[in-house]
């Protein structure tokens, strides 16, 4: 059913009294006068022979109607909400008339808690897209709409659902509503006896957002936790919990990740690093595999890039979802840092970092897409060299070697994305032409053009007018002629009547080199007169100024950086080899082939296997730790063995909980080297009285304005010193025993400040 249909029926004044007098309820004040034109639009119900393909569908529908006491109408809102959260996109007036019929059938007690949690839910998701386009008045329309919920909700005219509160709370975290929020928030915890787990995650992290204070977050966590039935839910959601059976997956009622997503978004918010690895190492223990992309995303947004990737990697580990724009936000930060350190071969590392991500990324089932590619692209003719002198010893060494690379390379990149639907596109090949043609090679450029057009794919002015430059400098007056087509038909398709100014000067200064001066006057004559005077003029202008040199090229040729890029090609192409072993889209056995972490992100184990082994099974097995955990009652704290015990990603689920639990010590490590570098720093800012490393504040994932850690140069090399110095430290058994144990202590901010 279409939104039109479905509106015209929730304004139906004859089928609500119809409604009515079946179900014998009073409709006093509900609005009946309906203009004439309103009247012209109503649908009567159809005969049931003609609304159902068979007798069966009739039967059920009879059944359903009976024994649910479905109306039609709360049918249609049904519909109209699906379709609504479908296509997220309806006009203001529809908005507003289907809120108004959910509002009044709520006010009449004919809809269930799910009705309530879809419209919320819708309201949400509407809001997200808005936000995302900019469109200001679509949100005055939600937010007005979201309030009149929030009143019906308060006044109790909508039945109680948990999952009411928790998108209403998370809508107005997101959107910045945070006072309208708090007052609900308010009302709630006055109201509710008992918080639900389900809203009060959402609620920690609107209170952390508003700035209520970690104190007070705190509390509400530990509120909702001993609010729970049992004890089952408060243990396992502390760390150190263990569990029945490290090598099943289980499921603990009464638990709920979206209460520890809220608690570790307010420590984080707040800056307790330590707390907030030791909730994502309780909620790795516990889902391994069923981990929600929020965490992630808290990590990537709130931590530096060096503590985010292994936590990206423990999650591709497991086979856990990784969203595309979680991923692209991981990949803009490395080729960011790539982009801007001066040595060649922590270009080349930083580069085959952002290519093993991708690999993790595709073997735990993710799927990429164009604007991933572009990345990619983009990141790699970065680390290209120049073009050296035209010598011919240099040219035979340095130009076409690189061009040779460059070319295999994208053919072998292009043909496996296309194999899963990340199709190439403009701005794809215009990072290559424009990149190739500012170091000289000329030549790729015209390929990657040819390919281009091969592809049925139209260039962008700028990109042809790069390739109109190319053919001047290899002397190529057809290449020429084709980038000018090129350049006119992205005018036009711009809808202006000519090129702009630098694409004809660019055009007079090639014609130039390729001896085609006849083209560019005949070129004059195919313009309409209005605009002929005005290309001459411009041309004329270029002629009398000295000509500008279309490339500047080296003088030398720079072996160390060839060969750091021959290095990269080699290292890439292994990569992509790999990813393509994986037939189709899916799963790739990480246990068999895993892939592993960066070696310029990878934190040094000092440790020997067997120590961490011996640790881990004391911390984790119930027979060496007698009397932490409840006595164990069949069914008591709701554990039960799920049906597997192998991931997705083939990786046995004993091994992967003993491999997060490592990741998360070396998270633990590095991150007390950072805190305690930047702590310095931030002290000495102080002292000298300038800006500090932290005081830079963005909007986060979340919609929070926190601090973030955009990584800079210096800061690379201090953490590339804190991995060379963890390096060579040097500790006994029970030395590393004892620094685990105090980084994993829950008193450890308490031990931090009595050493200072």
């Amino acid at each position: 059913m279409d939104r039109i249909a479905a509106r015209s029926l929730l304004r139906c004044a004859d089928l609500r009294s119809t409604i009515a007098s079946r179900l014998a309820l009073n409709l006093n004040g509900v609005r009946s006068n309906f203009s004439t034109t309103q009247s012209s639009c109503r649908q009567r119900p159809r005969a049931k022979s003609q609304e159902r393909a068979s007798k069966t569908e009739a039967n059920q529908y009879e059944r359903q109607s009976i024994l649910q006491h479905i109306t039609p109408e709360i049918l249609r809102l049904r519909q109209v909400t699906h379709t609504i959260n479908q296509d997220l996109s309806a006009p203001s007036e529809d908005l507003r008339a289907w809120v108004e019929e959910f509002l009044r059938l709520g006010s009449l007690q004919l809809l269930k808690s799910n009705d309530c949690s879809e419209v919320v839910r819708t309201l949400h998701n509407l809001d997200r897209k808005y936000r995302k386009e900019k469109n200001g008045d679509s949100q005055k329309v939600v937010y007005e709409l979201a309030e009149r919920v929030r009143r019906a909700y308060v006044s109790g005219s909508l039945p109680s659902s948990s999952h009411v509160p928790l998108h209403l709370l998370s809508y107005y975290k997101e959107s910045g509503h945070l006072d309208e929020g708090l007052e609900f928030w308010k009302w709630l915890s006055a109201e509710e006896a008992k918080l639900d787990p389900v809203y009060a995650g959402a609620a920690i992290e609107l209170l952390a957002v508003y700035g209520a204070g970690i104190r007070y977050c705190e509390h509400i966590y530990e509120r909702t936790l001993v609010q729970q039935e049992g004890i089952g839910s408060q243990y396992h959601l502390s760390p150190g919990a263990i569990l029945p059976d490290r090598s099943k997956a289980v499921t603990i009622s009464g638990t709920s990740l979206g209460l520890l997503q809220g608690i570790l978004s307010a420590r984080l918010f707040y800056g307790k690093w330590q707390r907030s690895y030791l909730t994502l190492d309780t909620a790795f223990m516990l889902r391994p595999t069923q981990m929600v992309p929020r965490f992630l995303d808290l990590f990537v947004y709130e931590r530096p890039i060096f503590e985010a990737l292994p936590v990206f990697f423990m999650y591709c580990r497991g086979g856990n979802a990784v969203s595309g724009v979680t991923l692209m936000a991981i990949l803009n930060s490395l080729k960011n840092l790539a982009n801007r350190v001066s040595h060649h071969t922590e270009q080349v590392q930083l580069i085959q970092a952002i290519f093993c991500v991708v690999e993790a990324y595709v073997g735990s089932a993710g799927q990429l897409n164009s604007q991933h590619l572009n990345v990619l692209t983009n990141a790699f003719v970065s680390a290209m060299p120049p073009k050296p002198a035209a010598t011919p010893t240099e040219l035979t060494k340095g130009d076409n070697d690189v061009t040779d690379m460059v070319v295999d390379f994208f053919a072998k990149l292009f043909r496996y994305s296309v194999r899963h639907n990340a199709s190439p596109n403009s701005i794809t090949f215009g990072e290559i032409i424009s990149k190739a043609l500012s170091l000289g090679y000329a030549d790729l450029a015209k390929v990657a053009f040819q390919d281009m057009l091969s592809l049925n794919i139209s260039p962008s002015e700028p990109t042809a007018v790069s390739v109109i430059k190319a053919a001047a400098l290899l002397n190529d007056p057809d290449l020429l002629k084709t980038g000018w087509a090129c350049v006119r038909n992205a005018s036009l398709s711009k809808s202006r009547k000519a090129p702009d100014k630098p694409s004809w000067i660019s055009l007079a200064a090639a014609a130039g080199s390729c001896g085609l001066h006849s083209f560019v006057e005949d070129e004059f004559q195919a313009l309409a007169p209005e605009l002929l005077s005005h290309a001459r003029s411009t041309v004329q202008s270029m002629e009398k100024e000295p000509s500008l040199p279309i490339e500047v090229k080296p003088e030398g040729l720079d072996l160390k950086h060839v060969n750091a890029f021959r290095h990269l090609c080699a290292e890439v192409s292994l990569t992509l080899d790999r990813m393509e072993s994986v037939p189709g889209t899916g799963y790739r056995d990480l246990h068999k082939y895993p892939v592993d972490e960066p070696p310029m992100f990878k934190w040094p184990e000092i440790a020997e296997e067997m120590w961490q082994r011996k640790l881990y099974n004391e911390l984790t097995l119930e027979d060496s730790a007698k009397g932490s955990q409840p006595t164990s009652v069949e069914n008591a704290d709701g554990l039960q063995d799920a049906t597997s015990d192998i991931s997705n990603t083939g990786v046995p689920f004993d091994d992967l909980r003993y491999l997060n639990w490592k990741t998360i010590n070396n998270l633990l490590i590095q991150a007390e080297a950072w805190e305690q570098r930047t702590e310095a720093s931030t002290d000495a800012a102080i002292r000298e009285q300038r800006a500090s490393p932290r005081a830079r504040e963005s909007t986060s994932s979340s919609g929070a304005t926190a601090i973030r850690y955009p990584v800079t140069v210096q800061q690379l090399e201090d953490y590339q010193q804190d991995v060379g110095n963890e390096r060579a430290t040097f500790m006994t058994e029970e030395e590393w025993r004892k620094r685990i144990l105090r980084l994993r202590s829950p008193d450890y901010e308490d031990q931090a400040h009595t050493t200072e």
